[in-house]
């Protein structure tokens, strides 16, 4: 009893850890002639989960950018790692993805850098948070055929993020679009297609706060 009570002294005397998101938005790239505006309404929603789950445990940094592509991302590196971070949140792809000639290999390639230089000094846990399609039912490209076709595509990008990760030490794939809904519920999580809406940032955002709050052992391995 008595070093249980030690060890949760311990936990609430102990400073907060920070956690750092940093990318653009969470939904598959438009045509590159649309605007993709960032998505970081999950953030807060994010900082507001781990403070009820778990008290002054952590502190959320939002470094997210419209536009942010992991290539443009590594220019922060250093100012993300000044931070300190305990778990580095990335979301990233979307922008990538904007563009129907870019190959999966080349983002994942640029994803391996990004997160080799997240690790170039310590070794925070970084949870790559893969993308969601965009409900084109709210756009001007409403087509079964275009929405299958972006469907796969970001089944593809996820697949190969989760394979990424699981080559990678201290890195987490959170995978938002295997329990993603297909049907109608799925428009009420997008607003004009290509952002998230209001119940979207908060199904991200829960899905984040339990990786995070999961903290895996392996996660902190040297």
């Amino acid at each position: 009893m008595w070093m249980l009570l030690a060890a949760s002294l311990a936990w609430a005397d102990a400073p907060p850890k920070p956690v750092v998101a940093m990318g653009d938005g969470l939904v598959a790239g438009p045509p590159a002639s649309e605007a993709l505006p960032v998505a970081g309404g999950w953030v807060p929603s994010l900082a507001d989960c781990l403070e009820e789950r778990a008290p002054g445990a952590f502190a959320v940094v939002d470094r997210a950018e419209s536009g942010e592509t992991a290539r443009s991302a590594r220019k922060k590196v250093r100012d993300v790692v000044g931070l300190g971070p305990s778990t580095i949140v990335v979301t990233l792809g979307a922008q990538e993805l904007a563009d129907p000639d870019a190959t999966t290999a080349a983002l994942t390639g640029d994803l391996r850098a990004l997160v080799d230089a997240l690790h170039k000094r310590e070794r925070p846990r970084v949870l790559l948070v893969g993308m969601v399609p965009p409900t084109l039912a709210q756009t001007d490209y409403a087509d079964a055929d275009r929405q299958q076709k972006a469907d796969a595509r970001t089944t593809e990008w996820n697949a190969a993020v989760a394979t990424l990760a699981g080559e990678l030490p201290a890195v987490q794939h959170v995978d938002l679009w295997h329990d993603w809904p297909r049907d109608g519920e799925r428009a009420t999580l997008t607003q004009k297609g290509w952002s998230l809406s209001e119940q979207g940032h908060a199904r991200v955002a829960a899905v984040v706060c339990d990786a995070v709050m999961a903290e895996p052992a392996a996660a902190s391995a040297p």
